[in-house]
């Protein structure tokens, strides 16, 4: 028969085992929800992403057909007009100039939009880890909080019972986790004085002891059921 130590031992080993899966399988299911939702956030972040290059290379070649189209009807309305060929270099000279500047300024965006395609992912993924931190950290303060509960309850079960048996049955050894030694021997000493007779049957004291505590002699022999 297992001893009250033993089945205390073996009821909290089974409260903290239930509290521990409960909360294990709320941190998988919480970590499995917090990643499909970053997975969806993050695929769309990178098809964003990928439609930019292609974007604005839509753009430079709209910007270079336009240039072109531009220095051809140059050249055309100098040669009607009988420009110069210094002129004509000019007005040539200006146009290629702008496109520069609009492809640099094109390709200027381009970057930029990159780089905030690029944080948007960063900032996801940061996101998701700090969520994922806290989501664990509190879920394991109440984790913690059941433990220390189905502790309380198990000690509380266990000293309901070593009162039991030390006031019905003078068994004192669990008495002394509760109170210590010194306390539990006091006790022990009190229940004896006040049951010499079961005392003495069940081996806790001699027969000298227990003639000094009734100033008779037993009768009865006993079998001892206790440390």
């Amino acid at each position: 028969m297992a001893s009250l130590e033993e089945t205390f031992a073996q009821r909290q080993n089974e409260s903290a085992s239930q509290v521990n899966n409960l909360y294990d399988n709320q941190n998988k299911a919480q970590a499995a929800g917090l990643k499909a939702e970053y997975d969806k956030n993050m695929s769309n972040a990178q098809a964003a992403a990928g439609s930019i290059a292609p974007q604005y290379q839509n753009q430079a070649n709209a910007l270079a057909h336009s240039y072109e189209v531009n220095r051809r009807n140059a050249n055309l309305n100098g040669m009607v007009s009988g420009l110069g060929s210094g002129t004509a270099q000019q007005q040539q000279n200006a146009l290629q100039n702008q496109y520069l500047a609009n492809y640099g300024a094109l390709r200027g965006q381009e970057a930029g939009a990159v780089n905030e395609a690029n944080q948007k992912m960063a900032d996801l993924t940061t996101a998701y880890n700090n969520a994922l931190v806290q989501a664990q950290a509190e879920n394991n303060a109440k984790r913690d909080q059941e433990l220390v509960k189905a502790y309380n309850t198990n000690r509380e079960w266990y000293e309901t019972q070593a009162q039991n048996m030390a006031q019905n049955y003078g068994q004192f050894r669990s008495m002394k986790d509760i109170y210590g030694q010194a306390q539990a021997d006091q006790m022990r000493n009190v229940w004896i004085a006040q049951n010499p007779e079961v005392a003495f049957r069940s081996g806790m004291i001699s027969a000298d002891e227990y003639r000094n505590l009734t100033n008779k002699a037993p009768t009865l022999g006993y079998q001892s059921i206790y440390d």
